[in-house]
């Protein structure tokens, strides 16, 4: 029995040896960008030890950077089966969700995150934005706030809850939030971006497209989105909402 026991024992830490030896080769071919190679460790690595949740997070996580989006989704789920409070597997999952475009799921996924790990700034940060898009704004605006009380002037969580006080018409606080912005990062158009959307929001048309041409002058990626942002509809019968436009997209160049 107890060379039985003794050869167990050596098997054990065989097996927990291959794990971190893969694990190990995982990692340093995830960070050189090597993800078909990273899949390959980290699936030995389960192999090694089939009921450890990190595992499949690690899986996870280089099938998502390699586009291989379904299987992520699976493998954040083998993670989970694991260990339901795997907070990077849950983050993975809700983040397939939300490039799904899947929003309730990834709500549910990221309510799921902050009520386990209240402190969990980026989960927070994440649910805040998630809330924005779905027009809940009391919920976004409260989930945005806590952030910023945690973690000073995170630049996207002061943008957003400046989007939300916008929306929900508190033109001072808006401003302000996008006054913080401004101070904590300038230069970058998201500033002029956010009172060009208040002013839009209240039908002040010169002082939007005046802040919206700042805007664009700084620099904006996304033109098209621009052109169909919402918060904008009252601007697009106006000739010169279409000559900003154009004018960017004649500084961008072709893309």
């Amino acid at each position: 029995m107890r060379k039985l026991l003794l050869l167990s024992c050596v098997t054990l830490a065989a097996c927990v040896g291959e794990e971190a030896k893969h694990k190990a080769a995982g990692n340093i071919f995830f960070h050189n960008g090597d993800y078909p190679s990273a899949v390959r460790e980290y699936r030995a690595a389960i192999a090694a030890a089939p009921g450890d949740a990190n595992g499949y997070t690690l899986l996870g996580n280089a099938l998502f950077e390699q586009g291989s989006f379904d299987d992520a989704r699976h493998a954040y789920a083998d993670a989970l089966a694991r260990d339901a409070k795997a907070r990077e597997a849950r983050r993975g999952l809700a983040t397939v969700e939300l490039r799904a475009n899947e929003l309730a799921a990834a709500r549910a996924d990221f309510e799921k995150l902050v009520a386990q790990y209240p402190g969990d700034a980026e989960a927070r940060a994440a649910l805040g934005k998630l809330l924005l898009a779905q027009g809940d704004l009391d919920g976004a605006e409260a989930h945005l706030r806590q952030v910023l009380s945690h973690v000073g002037n995170d630049r996207g969580s002061l943008y957003c809850l400046g989007l939300t006080l916008a929306r929900k018409k508190q033109r001072a606080q808006a401003l302000e939030t996008f006054d913080r912005l401004e101070a904590e990062t300038p230069g970058q158009p998201y500033a002029p971006y956010g009172r060009a959307v208040v002013a839009a929001v209240e039908d002040r048309r010169d002082e939007a497209l005046a802040q919206l041409g700042a805007a664009l002058d700084r620099g904006i990626p996304d033109l098209d989105g621009v052109a169909t942002d919402p918060a904008f509809s009252s601007l697009r019968s106006d000739p010169r909402f279409e000559a900003l436009l154009q004018r960017a997209r004649a500084r961008a160049g072709p893309q």
